[in-house]
């Protein structure tokens, strides 16, 4: 039934007033938008743009939100829509725009585009795959820290389903609405969802196919590597001196997605593994991703190596990891990683 409506709706001639956008389907008038929402699109915008932000917002409409996003300066503004009589208003709408894309067609077919998003705004009519796709689009095409937010119809902040199955959702109340009778909203407030996305793994670890240094020449496997095991160590890449030590913790393998790449696969990591990295001449400690390309690592011939690129993998694939727990800096494909006691 709902892709029928959809194909319908596609199909239809749209009727366009002042203060809506309306069609008739099976003898009954819907409304698409109507400019009473105007304080909700503010507050929407409000709470995920800023300026400098590449930001997507996911169905024209009116342009109620389009304005209220160009009025907070994003760097650049991508604008999906679908219907084509709208698409006619959007691109009449950003003509003298030079930060505004329109892209003709459904959000979905933009996985595959380049580029991430800052800002990701949803408020589409009749979608077939916001409930099917939106979370698992969002975390393929936003930044770390990326906001999104979408129609809250039930104008509430419970409920799963309204929450796309999201947890840590936020909501901004809209109050004193006054919306005329309407089929789709007929509340005085409103609760503005906000999730913000995170691209940081929650753990830390190393690819568990790296070798591990058991001397200044050998290594070994990882996953070969169970219980008590000797590893090459150094307290201080500063002032060097290597030395072989039994591990005293544990030895710990488990599964994770979103990791970090040094120097294609020199390292594969994740986000919050501990590392000491040389910056500005003096040897630091630092997150995985606090790390930027230009900093330096430690290797176990006592050279250094600098890192010319970092990639982060935010696919769906499960990587399987290594962590070691012990009180020494220890090396893994000879690069010296920071003790891990204080990563849990």
């Amino acid at each position: 039934m709902a892709h029928k409506q959809r194909e319908a709706y596609l199909a239809a001639n749209l009727i366009f007033k002042d203060d809506r956008i309306s069609w008739v389907h099976n003898g009954e008038t819907y409304q698409v938008m109507m400019g009473w929402e105007q304080p909700i699109m503010a507050k929407m915008a409000e709470v995920c743009v800023s300026a400098g932000d590449k930001v997507l917002e996911c169905g024209f409409g009116m342009g109620i939100l389009s304005d209220e996003i160009q009025a907070r300066n994003p760097g650049h503004h991508t604008i999906v829509e679908c219907h084509p009589e709208i698409i006619v208003k959007a691109k009449a709408w950003a003509a003298d725009k030079t930060n505004v894309t329109i892209v003709e067609g459904d959000w979905l077919d933009l996985i595959n585009a380049p580029g991430r998003f800052n800002a990701i705004l949803m408020d589409t009519y009749v979608d077939n795959n916001l409930h099917k796709r939106f979370t698992w689009f969002c975390r393929n095409k936003g930044e770390h820290n990326c906001k999104v937010s979408w129609w809250n119809w039930t104008g509430k902040t419970t409920g799963a389903y309204m929450m796309l199955h999201w947890t840590d959702v936020t909501f901004t109340k809209v109050e004193g609405l006054n919306a005329p009778e309407n089929d789709y909203y007929n509340r005085n407030d409103y609760y503005v969802p906000l999730k913000v996305l995170s691209r940081t793994p929650t753990t830390y670890g190393v690819l568990l196919s790296s070798n591990i240094n058991l001397s200044q020449t050998e290594t070994v496997h990882i996953k070969k590597v169970y219980g008590n095991t000797k590893l090459l160590t150094c307290a201080d890449p500063g002032n060097p001196s290597l030395e072989i030590k039994d591990v005293a913790g544990e030895s710990v393998m488990f599964k994770c997605k979103g990791v970090y790449s040094i120097n294609d696969g020199l390292l594969v990591m994740t986000g919050t593994n501990n590392m000491i990295v040389k910056r500005d001449g003096s040897w630091i400690n630092k997150k995985m991703n606090e790390i930027v390309v230009g900093d330096k690592l430690y290797k176990a011939d006592n050279t250094e190596v600098e890192i010319t690129k970092i990639e982060f993998d935010s696919s769906e694939t499960v990587h399987n990891m290594f962590k070691v727990n012990i009180d020494s800096n220890y090396f893994v494909n000879n690069i010296l990683i920071r003790k891990g006691q204080d990563n849990a």
